[in-house]
């Protein structure tokens, strides 16, 4: 219950735009073109200097909770295909900011994805290599496993215990409780 408990507080802090553990920064050794590069980015997908602002800070949050490296204005790399996009301020579903610039609205081929909200919605998840992704959500959520045919995903609670599996992908569910998963291994 510590380490859930100790999520939560890194997930208020998501919520409102706060960090607890000091800033994770954008800014590349290079003496910050990255983050003028995705200040850029936030711009050019018609964000206030506010807004920018704001998302900047939840991204900072899930780096501080989750780790990873911020690779665009809304998305960081876990590292081994898998990655964090995060929604833009005043959107329900999360999209790329660079290359196709899709709206994320189904899971990729060979993919677990968990959503924040239930019915796909919110800041998503990509899980491609096989690991335990920390949950930082503590509300409804929801999830797709589209990995290959029968790759069951594990739902760990905060003793990393599992106590659910899926039955194989294909398999979704769009009302998700995230209170007690902390972490999903998606391909054991």
């Amino acid at each position: 219950m510590l380490r859930k408990a100790a999520t939560l507080a890194s997930v208020c802090a998501l919520l409102i735009g706060f960090d607890v553990a000091g800033t994770a920064s954008a800014a590349a050794p290079d003496g910050g073109s990255r983050a003028t590069a995705f200040a850029a980015q936030a711009q050019e997908a018609g964000l206030s200097r506010t807004d920018a602002a704001a998302l900047q800070r939840r991204v900072d949050g899930y780096l501080t909770t989750m780790g990873g490296k911020q690779i665009a204005a809304n998305k960081i790399d876990l590292g081994g295909g898998s990655s964090v996009v995060l929604t833009l301020p005043g959107e329900k579903r999360a999209r790329e900011l660079t290359g196709s610039k899709k709206i994320l609205d189904s899971c990729n081929s060979k993919t677990f994805c968990a959503f924040q909200n239930a019915q796909w919605w919110g800041d998503e998840i990509q899980m491609v290599a096989c690991s335990d992704y920390m949950i930082p959500w503590t509300a409804v959520g929801s999830w797709i496993n589209n990995q290959t045919t029968g790759t069951v995903a594990q739902f760990k609670d905060n003793t990393a215990t599992v106590r659910w599996v899926d039955g194989g992908a294909f398999a979704q569910d769009d009302t998700a409780d995230w209170s007690w998963v902390l972490y999903v291994n998606n391909c054991r």
